[in-house]
């Protein structure tokens, strides 16, 4: 599946969550199960891994922290920060801040994305050779609009609300910001994998990129995203890119011991 649902899925190798359960459980877009998360991340022929990541998500009064931790095995390692509005149990989750770091093996920073979306600044850096390249722009947030870890989130957690037809918007920088809308239909069968036993759904989310789809679309990050029916939609897998033309990476749920 083609889409530019990059954050999420910069997760590697061991995937563990933790937080205020209590908070969590009560709101729909926390909808892992963070006491038992696992996930391999795997090279693209999936014979290694290449990391891990450890996220932690605190709720503070109407607002929820996600933070993520990743480091790969050969040196390079990612940050990310999302703080959301959750109200009430009753009120619809929404993105405040989104800030995700990307490192090379010697600590030198290669990408950093920030999303402010009260004020729609946002912006995409880039350092290379000594140099900064920072492309900035604002823009209009629509108020359905994830970023990085919840997208995914938001995802599973519309499918255990039994909604079949997800649509929302998405933040990427592509590699400048950008803001583009998101639609997906489950499909009406099951299918096998052969990474992770169960009768599951792979989930095919397709970016609208208005008049650009032509030219962006061959490069924006690829991804498979398979979810279990039959484990409360749990996300137990997938393929993706971690950034705009960045290195492909498997990633596999670990399943809890009985």
């Amino acid at each position: 599946m083609n889409t530019a649902l990059p954050l999420v899925f910069s997760l590697v190798a061991i995937l563990t969550v933790c937080g205020n359960t209590a908070a969590l459980e009560a709101k729909p877009l926390s909808s892992f199960d963070f006491r038992t998360l696992q996930l391999k991340i795997l090279s693209p022929d999936g014979k290694r891994t290449i990391g891990s990541t450890r996220f932690i998500v605190t709720r503070n009064n109407s607002s929820e922290e996600i933070k993520g931790e990743t480091t790969y095995i050969d040196g390079e390692h990612d940050n990310e920060s999302e703080r959301l509005y959750v109200g009430n149990t009753d009120a619809t989750a929404r993105l405040d801040t989104y800030e995700h770091s990307f490192f090379n093996a010697d600590g030198t920073l290669h990408l950093v994305d920030t999303l402010d979306a009260k004020s729609g600044l946002a912006s995409c850096t880039s350092y290379s050779d000594g140099k900064t390249n920072a492309r900035k722009s604002q823009l209009e947030v629509p108020a359905d609009s994830f970023a990085g870890a919840s997208e995914l989130m938001m995802v599973a957690g519309s499918l255990r609300r039994g909604i079949r037809d997800i649509k929302f918007h998405a933040f990427a920088c592509v590699p400048g910001p950008r803001i583009f809308s998101v639609e997906g239909s489950l499909p009406d069968r099951s299918e096998h994998w052969l990474l992770y036993p169960g009768d599951l759904v792979r989930l095919d989310m397709q970016p609208d990129l208005g008049v650009l789809s032509l030219l962006i679309a061959p490069f924006m990050p690829k991804m498979d995203a398979w979810f279990n029916p039959n484990d409360n939609w749990n996300y137990v897998g997938g393929e993706f890119d971690r950034y705009f033309r960045g290195p492909h990476v498997l990633t596999v749920r670990v399943p809890s011991p009985d």
